[in-house]
């Protein structure tokens, strides 16, 4: 017989975290190593393959090795919310987070969203986002704002 723990048994995680995947193995490391570094360590990460024909799924499963709070799912491709939809079926989290493949988080992210929930009997909590277009792109609209602000 096989030692395996019923599920009602099972370590609730306060967050589950859903990433629909779909040709995004340029990103995707940045994505999930954002999740990873969370400075709140209590979450589920579930990593959705929409039937993506690049090397994502590859991606997905090596980094489900390595960690045991990461779920693959593999589905055939029906779009970002179908995606989304299948992780909330297996999510076990008392809170769902969704974060884009090709997206960042901060570290302190989930942190200050699950306390800003908490601390204000929330039922839902959204943030906003910060586009990113690339480093150069970034240090000269800095450079931009500066000149602009201090009058360089």
């Amino acid at each position: 017989m096989e030692n395996q723990i019923s599920e009602q048994y099972q370590i609730t995680p306060k967050i589950s975290c859903i990433v629909p995947v779909y040709n995004v193995e340029k990103y995707l490391r940045r994505c999930v190593d954002s999740i990873l570094n969370q400075t709140f360590t209590d979450f589920e990460l579930i990593l959705v393959d929409d039937g993506s024909p690049d090397n994502s799924p590859a991606i997905c499963y090596e980094y489900a090795v390595k960690d045991s709070r990461i779920k693959v799912i593999h589905k055939v491709n029906g779009g970002v919310s179908s995606a989304r939809n299948v992780g909330l079926d297996v999510a076990k989290g008392e809170w769902i987070c969704f974060v884009d493949s090709d997206d960042l988080i901060e570290a302190d992210y989930m942190q200050k969203m699950y306390e800003a929930a908490i601390n204000n009997n929330s039922d839902f909590i959204m943030c906003g986002i910060q586009q990113i277009a690339g480093y150069e792109t970034l240090k000269n609209n800095y450079k931009k704002k500066i000149k602009k602000k201090y009058s360089l």
